[in-house]
């Protein structure tokens, strides 16, 4: 096994199950990591060469190693690179150094200095590759993942979240279906975006008060919310008006570069609503999307006025 590692992304799904594959919890290795936005290289090399007391082997991970990019970061601190550019001429083959950095500037000397010694990581893992490795003695179906994929806003880390507690409520069966990710994983940002998208198109006021509030409290913001909410509307609109021209769900889904699952949502909105009324509201929401770039003081409170008057 290599002493050196860089781990080249800005994924941390691709990151942390590269980390894994490096250094698996069941062999014992000892994990160290550092921030090097807080922590000096010359500190992680001191690290490296300090004798193992606990264990034979201890992999030490240094994460945003910008200085191995060209990109600079506020309050970056100063590395003394000739340490390290010592070190690599001699690494210490009792120890697994893994490096993390967005991009290699390969132009940089110590960059190609690196490169001579250390294995590079830089391909970006696909989520249903990770879920694979964390399925290994599971079954799930392809159909039922990808449903979960979609019911979680495609958000790896939640995703991968979501299949832990699936396989902990499943541990006996060891068996995942479509109606074990509606009864354990809460419904998303999607869902209840258009959850809010049916109380303002029905009108009702206190309801959209109250579901707007709700984003808010799970931390979206308002741009985002209107961003959305708009999105949503699009959607149902230009799903509307497929259907009327005789396209299935899965026709939609390919003509607009989609997944089947939101497409199933948007047609059965769709039915709701007519084309006009849809309409109207796509451009009532772009008006409010111009006052909150307005730069006014009271921007922020324009889709609040919004929700008001519908």
């Amino acid at each position: 096994m290599n002493c050196l590692y860089v781990i080249v992304s800005n994924d941390q799904v691709t990151i942390d199950a590269q980390i894994k594959k490096l250094c698996p919890n069941s062999n014992g290795l000892e994990r160290i990591f550092y921030d090097l936005l807080e922590t000096p290289i010359e500190r992680v090399i001191e690290d490296l060469d300090t004798y193992n007391f606990f264990t034979k082997k201890k992999v030490v991970i240094a994460t945003n190693a910008t200085f191995l990019s060209n990109e600079k970061k506020k309050g970056e601190i100063e590395h003394q690179l000739n340490s390290f550019e010592k070190y690599l001429k001699n690494p210490n083959p009792e120890n697994i150094l893994v490096l993390i950095t967005d991009s290699l500037d390969k132009r940089k000397k110590i960059v190609t200095a690196l490169l001579e010694k250390a294995t590079v990581l830089d391909k970006e893992l696909s989520l249903n590759v990770v879920l694979k490795d964390q399925l290994l003695d599971f079954k799930m179906e392809q159909q039922t993942l990808d449903y979960l994929i979609t019911y979680c806003g495609n958000q790896k880390e939640r995703v991968l979240k979501e299949i832990e507690k699936l396989k902990i409520y499943k541990w006996e069966e060891k068996e995942i279906t479509i109606f074990d990710v509606q009864e354990i994983v809460f419904k998303n940002l999607e869902n209840n975006i258009y959850s809010l998208v049916d109380s303002i198109l029905n009108a009702n006021k206190r309801d959209s008060f109250s579901k707007y509030q709700d984003l808010l409290l799970q931390g979206e913001q308002a741009s985002s919310i209107l961003s959305k909410l708009a999105n949503k509307i699009r959607l149902i609109y230009q799903v509307k008006i497929l259907l009327n021209e005789g396209f299935r769900d899965l026709e939609i889904a390919k003509q607009l570069n989609m997944h089947p699952y939101p497409i199933k949502l948007a047609r059965e909105a769709s039915y709701q609503y007519s084309e006009k009324l849809l309409m109207e509201y796509l451009l009532k929401l772009a008006q409010v999307d111009l006052e909150m770039k307005s730069g006014n003081p009271v921007a922020n409170l324009s889709l609040e006025v919004f929700i008001a008057s519908i």
